[in-house]
């Protein structure tokens, strides 16, 4: 381990194909959040709405293929999303999208972590404070300290144990109590689900396709990937990854309905609670522990990895050379513990009720989207008002938020971005063309 380069434990010995790629690419997205997630829509805006939920993220893949290919021509020899952002933006504007970057990178690690307690508080009832250590332990030793070696090494098990349980379970609730009966019961049930016209619907839908376009595009992890693959196969990587993708979602979203159709539920919890309770197979119940856990931690630990990465590469360096890859190395180690010890904290002091994870700021991931393709496809350096843009837009649509809804304040940061940024655009050439005409 110790004669490894600082390069190979951050990228790997050598590029990935596309097979790698997609693995890599599912071992990331197929979440903790994915396995709530996919019910929670079901719930709140029926089985359109779960179906809705598996297109928009399998989309925002497929969208994200054509962003990683202009990436790579413009820029190949990067190593994080950070080196990019280094190219295109001003110093001001560089450490600003840094910050965020760094925030919803330590949000993503802090929902897994909400969602391995509310799932391991229900299969082991253990004390939170235990389940949780063990949980981040774990990802602080197979990704922090194994580096990108161990990641894809482990990748491989991961996924088909994801694909399995997405597959067999669903497949043999439905076997066991057949299709008629579940449509039967959901019907009498919980009629409200199979209703299609429905205005929280597409709030939800376009809702979410501007947050899921947000947060894959400016997503640590998935940039990271774009960098390792290599550059021919990059868009089918992209692409058939989001295809395979929205599988899990429709599978958790089938599983759930085989718990609910028989009665009625009061929350996620008790969803959960009845899932444990349907699946009296042991094997099915181990498959469903280990898909659970290795979607949480396979996401928890490459997310792990690629912060660490990203704050040795694009925040220590610039201020302080280190030339020893060992130091570097041993330094990554020392980040993973202590970004570990503080999702740990924030977990145990948060931990007293589930969260709602769908559009959980989704209103920061909305004011990201048209700044990030502006970046992307600007030609050179992009003015500083731009990441600025972000940020203002984030605090007014959250002052909005309580007289506008939730819906609503995640359309009004998109638009608040996109209106000062075309007023910064306006500026900026009108100041331009002044300095032209007095020359």
């Amino acid at each position: 381990m110790n004669s490894r380069s600082f390069r190979e434990y951050v990228q790997g010995p050598i590029q990935i194909g596309m097979g790698m790629g997609i693995i890599s690419l599912l071992a990331r997205w197929v979440t903790g959040t994915t396995i709530l997630s996919s019910p929670e829509s079901m719930i709140k805006y029926g089985v359109f709405g779960g179906i809705g939920y598996a297109f928009l993220g399998a989309i925002a893949l497929f969208v994200f293929s054509f962003i990683g290919k202009k990436v790579r021509q413009e820029y190949p020899d990067g190593l994080t999303i950070g080196d990019y952002l280094k190219k295109k933006l001003h110093p001001l504007g560089y450490w600003i999208m840094i910050c965020i970057l760094i925030l919803t990178s330590l949000h993503i690690l802090y929902i897994q972590s909400m969602t391995a307690s509310t799932l391991f508080h229900f299969l082991f009832n253990l004390p939170l404070y235990i389940e949780i250590i063990i949980f981040i332990s774990f990802c602080v030793l197979f990704a922090g300290f194994g580096g990108l070696k161990m990641i894809h090494g482990l990748a491989g098990f991961q996924v088909i144990t994801m694909f399995a349980a997405a597959i067999l379970i669903p497949l043999y609730f439905f076997v066991k109590e057949g299709v008629q009966p579940v449509y039967d019961g959901i019907k009498l049930y919980h009629p409200y689900m199979l209703v299609i016209d429905h205005y929280d619907l597409w709030g939800f839908l376009f809702s979410g396709l501007l947050v899921g376009f947000g947060q894959f595009f400016f997503d640590i992890t998935s940039w990271h990937r774009l960098f390792m693959i290599e550059s021919k196969k990059l868009p089918l990587t992209f692409s058939i990854s989001g295809l395979i993708w929205c599988i899990f979602p429709l599978s958790f979203s089938c599983l759930f309905i085989i718990v609910i159709f028989t009665g009625g539920f009061t929350d996620i919890q008790s969803i959960l609670v009845g899932l444990a309770n349907k699946i009296t197979t042991p094997f099915f119940f181990i498959l469903f522990v280990l898909c659970a856990f290795n979607a949480i931690t396979s996401t928890f630990g490459a997310v792990l990895h690629s912060l660490a990465s990203l704050i040795i590469i694009n925040i220590i360096e610039p201020f302080h050379t280190i030339k020893n890859d060992q130091r570097k190395i041993k330094l990554a180690y020392l980040l993973s513990v202590i970004i570990g010890a503080i999702i740990f904290i924030a977990t145990i002091i948060q931990s007293k009720k589930i969260i709602e994870l769908l559009f959980y700021s989704g209103n920061v991931y909305s004011a990201l989207l048209f700044p990030i393709l502006v970046i992307v496809f600007s030609k050179g350096k992009v003015g500083n008002y731009i990441p600025i843009s972000i940020v203002i837009s984030i605090i007014l649509s959250y002052i909005v938020q309580p007289y506008v809804g939730e819906f609503q304040s995640i359309w009004l940061s998109l638009l608040f971005s996109i209106v000062i940024i075309i007023f910064g655009f306006s500026i900026q050439f009108f100041s331009k063309k002044e300095s032209v005409n007095m020359s």
